[in-house]
């Protein structure tokens, strides 16, 4: 009942452990460059990989006598015996790797020793060997890879689109770039170069080359030792945080590789200088003893664990730390201010529009946003009678009395005063209010989004010279990906180079915000759902959009623009907090600032 399995259907399961998708090869034979001391490698690849995906390096090459071995499984020059497992210094050892890509792909190498006068090549077709074979080739190793999962169709269904796997590469070749500085990297998809990587560049140009030169400007360089501990790299400015984790990048002896401690510490050492849900930037290099780390833990060597993991965490947030503290200035204790009157615990406090509920703004209850009115409301009177009342029904999920919640802005008298280029200072039917001037535009730009995406009615403001946005390589592929959907909102955009989108146009109601903002904002939520969900996708971006085209901090408004914010802010049916759930007005009653002054006991 129980026998061997023939070594084709060994590497056939091999394969679906190490062998994911396209970037799973590119990662197997890059780090077989490296570890052959390639200081030039060129990866080059037709649909996403899939159809081709080529590696070609300056490296040592195959002797003759091995290439037999070379689709062999469990074959490697890089270990010998169990105890060589303790003291791993290179990034493959398994020596399953080709075996597994020759089982479901057309492979070819073509390899020259620096020393040989001739190269030699020998192809595996689906786990089936030819004989090497001598052939003309340059010093180094050209590596083809054709027709992944040829024979394993049901594994090509599952990758994504060209544009999505060529993507993945791109990112793989750009993350393995940050760690050998002294490598020269291109990449090159369907003939058009992606990627050109010049070896002895600096970590920040290089990051600056890979992801964008706007973001290598924020990088702060880290550099520290330790009893048996380097960290180098650089750290990013909190201002340059994402909502996604995708660039906190660590190596460990060369080899890219997470560890939960590791990944936490970094966090826990910019908690003070973030908020939450966003993520830091970071690329660093621990060097340590190979002896300190085990890399056999994970098929794909994404994961590593460290004999002394405290030790390491400890080290790593007092780098990250140190560098983010010296960029500031040490203030001291804020001294308490003089005059003025200080609010007891127990005295009263203001009212701000907040639900009892979660505040969630995608509820379909009764705190949920609701279309802009189409008249105007006179200043310091409510609606006129013959504009009737919508009485909704109470919905699954509505925050309880939400009905009792009037509008504030529809009592309010016409009389106001703009403070600090930031908050206004309105008379209430029955007291004082203290408006957000940003969040109450956040909330009104907001309402607008939505009402025109639900109308289909977007009005599109044409740029006079298009917008550059150097974006990620997975961002670049989501872009892509829905241009369409894009478009219909109202955003414009057209690729404009291997790194880059060019915005040609915005929606109107966005006037005021920068192009460039718009599309981080919105390129940092890629989705990898489907495209039926990108219209969801793209709504929920709407209070990220709002946000950057709303008026913000410090801008001095005129009469008129105050006068028509509080206009249509008395239209809206929820206007009581912004999109990200600040409350927008703060409601001080007669009685309350009586007892304030003092008036009342």
């Amino acid at each position: 009942m129980i026998k061997k399995l023939p070594i084709a259907v060994v590497n056939q399961i091999a394969a679906g452990e190490v062998v994911e998708r396209p970037v799973s090869v590119a990662k197997e034979l890059i780090e077989n460059s490296l570890d052959a001391g390639a200081t030039r490698i060129r990866v080059e690849i037709r649909g996403g990989g899939a159809e081709e995906l080529t590696v070609i390096d300056d490296g040592d090459g195959f002797l003759p006598e091995d290439l037999p071995l070379a689709f062999a499984s469990h074959a490697t020059s890089k270990l010998s015996t169990v105890h060589d497992l303790e003291h791993i210094g290179s990034l493959g050892f398994r020596g399953e790797a080709l075996a597994s890509i020759g089982a479901i792909a057309r492979a070819r190498i073509q390899s020259r020793r620096p020393d040989g006068e001739e190269g030699w090549e020998m192809r595996c077709d689906g786990g089936v060997e030819s004989k090497p074979q001598p052939c003309g080739s340059p010093p180094g190793t050209r590596l083809e890879i054709r027709d992944l999962f040829f024979n394993v169709p049901a594994r090509r269904r599952f990758l994504k689109a060209p544009h999505a796997e060529r993507a993945r590469i791109q990112q793989l070749v750009a993350e393995l770039a940050l760690a050998r500085l002294d490598v020269d990297f291109t990449l090159v998809s369907d003939d058009k170069e992606l990627l050109r990587l010049p070896r002895n560049a600096t970590l920040a140009e290089r990051v600056g080359q890979c992801f964008g030169r706007d973001l290598s400007r924020g990088l702060l360089p880290v550099s520290r030792e330790f009893d048996g501990l380097k960290v180098e790299g650089v750290v990013g400015e909190p201002d340059l945080a994402r909502r996604d984790g995708k660039l906190e990048l660590t190596y460990v002896n060369g080899r890219l590789a997470s560890e939960k401690s590791a990944v936490y510490s970094v966090r826990q050492a910019y908690r003070e200088f973030l908020m939450g849900g966003r993520f830091p930037i970071y690329v660093l290099h621990l060097v340590l003893p190979p002896n300190q780390v085990d890399v056999n833990i994970h098929p794909r060597k994404a994961e590593v664990r460290f004999v002394e993991s405290r030790k390491v965490a400890g080290c790593l947030h007092s780098t990250v730390r140190s560098a983010l503290q010296a960029r500031t200035m040490t203030f001291g204790e804020a001294s308490a201010s003089e005059g003025g009157v200080q609010i007891r615990p127990e005295m009263p406090r203001a009212r701000s529009g907040f639900p009892t509920s979660s505040p969630s703004l995608f509820e379909t209850g009764g705190g949920g946003a609701g279309g802009i009115g189409r008249g105007a409301v006179r200043d310091g009177s409510s609606p006129s009678a013959a504009e009737p009342a919508i009485v909704r029904e109470p919905q699954p999920g509505a925050a309880p009395n939400a009905a009792e919640r009037p509008n504030p802005f529809r009592r309010a008298a016409g009389r106001f005063l703009q403070v600090m280029d930031l908050y206004l200072l309105l008379e209430g039917d029955d007291g004082l209010l203290v408006v957000d001037q940003h969040a109450l535009h956040e909330r009104v730009v907001y309402e607008q989004l939505k009402k025109q995406h639900a109308e289909r009615d977007v009005q599109i403001q044409r740029l006079l010279v298009p917008a550059v946005v150097e974006v990620t390589p997975g961002e670049l592929a989501w872009l892509e990906s829905v241009q369409e959907q894009l478009g219909s909102e109202g955003l414009l955009i057209e690729p404009f180079g291997p790194n880059a989108i060019a915005v040609q146009g915005m929606p109107t109601v966005l006037a005021k915000t920068d192009p460039k903002q718009l599309v981080r904002a919105l390129a940092m939520g890629e989705s990898d759902d489907g495209k039926s969900a990108i219209g969801e996708h793209i709504a929920e971006r709407f209070h990220s959009m709002a946000c950057r085209g709303s008026v913000m901090s410090g801008d001095r408004l005129t009469d008129a623009e105050i006068e028509e914010l509080l206009r249509v802010a008395a239209t809206l049916d929820h206007p009581h907090n912004c999109p990200h759930g600040r409350p927008t007005v703060l409601t001080f009653s007669s009685a309350e600032l009586e007892r304030y002054f003092r008036r009342r006991c």
